[in-house]
């Protein structure tokens, strides 16, 4: 039986992961910081009926505390009735990513794309019935830089040798661009996609026309993470809010919180997994 074929409600992330990349669609991961964020994303799937990823980054946590958003994010993924994956999102070390398993996250990414590295986190992560995500090649990242790799039938040893269960390709997006303006190589997107089964990642999306994001996830794109655009609106809606008069936090967050759900949801119909709950 096919991940497409097993019935959403007993899908594992995983599972979710893999129809998603064989029903042409894709799974939103967003990028969540506090309380009001991640139930502006949870809100947004429930709304949509689509699973979602509610995604924390190691620069989340080392704000708020990666305990306190574990906490947050399953409270909200076992309340919620439709699948929500706990994800964390860039973890700089390997003792980040194995204390985000131990406290419930179903996904860890991360950084650098050692296969030594590598193989251990994915086999706690497989062993508690999670995943791991891998950057086959690094989209930029503040000051970083990776090496893109010319030849795709490498994507299929980097795999093999990583023991990974998504890989995060470099497809021409770039992390916290707020205009969209990236243009995706849909070339090279396809020779990937045919060099693996597995899940791709796309890092960044908030810099692409949706248009764009829509052809990749039928593509192979299975998981797109988008955070710069939805902390626009979010934070859009506050300013209007304390310039409108506002001084209690619950009346300016609560506008925050609704315009990031309008802008979650939205994307979650560009991508296809409306209705896949």
């Amino acid at each position: 039986m096919s991940a497409a074929q097993v019935p959403p409600a007993v899908r594992s992330g995983l599972d979710h992961l893999r129809a998603a990349r064989q029903g042409g669609y894709a799974i939103a991961a967003f990028n969540a910081v506090n309380l009001e964020t991640a139930q502006a994303i949870v809100a947004a799937a429930e709304a949509t009926r689509s699973p979602v990823i509610l995604q924390i980054s190691h620069n989340a946590a080392r704000h708020g505390g990666l305990g306190a958003l574990a906490a947050l994010g399953l409270s909200l993924k076992r309340a919620a009735t439709v699948p929500v994956l706990l994800h964390l999102d860039h973890a700089e070390t390997p003792e980040v990513a194995l204390e985000a398993l131990h406290l419930g996250f179903e996904g860890v990414m991360l950084e650098g794309d050692d296969p030594a590295t590598l193989r251990p986190l994915s086999a706690a992560a497989h062993a508690q019935g999670g995943y791991l995500e891998a950057e086959y090649e690094i989209v930029v990242k503040g000051e970083r830089r990776g090496e893109r790799h010319d030849d795709p039938a490498a994507l299929a040893g980097f795999a093999r040798d990583s023991h990974c269960d998504l890989l995060a390709v470099d497809l021409g997006s770039a992390h916290k661009q707020e205009d969209k303006t990236a243009r995706l190589d849909f070339a090279r997107l396809q020779a990937l996609a045919a060099a693996t089964a597995l899940p791709l990642v796309l890092h960044g999306a908030s810099s692409v026309p949706e248009d764009e994001l829509a052809h990749a996830a039928a593509l192979g794109v299975a998981k797109v993470n988008l955070a710069t655009d939805l902390t626009l609106a979010f934070t859009g809606a506050v300013r209007d809010s304390l310039s409108g008069g506002a001084k209690d936090p619950r009346t300016y967050l609560a506008a925050g919180r609704s315009a990031m759900q309008a802008r979650a949801e939205h994307y979650l119909r560009v991508l296809g997994s409306a209705g896949r709950a």
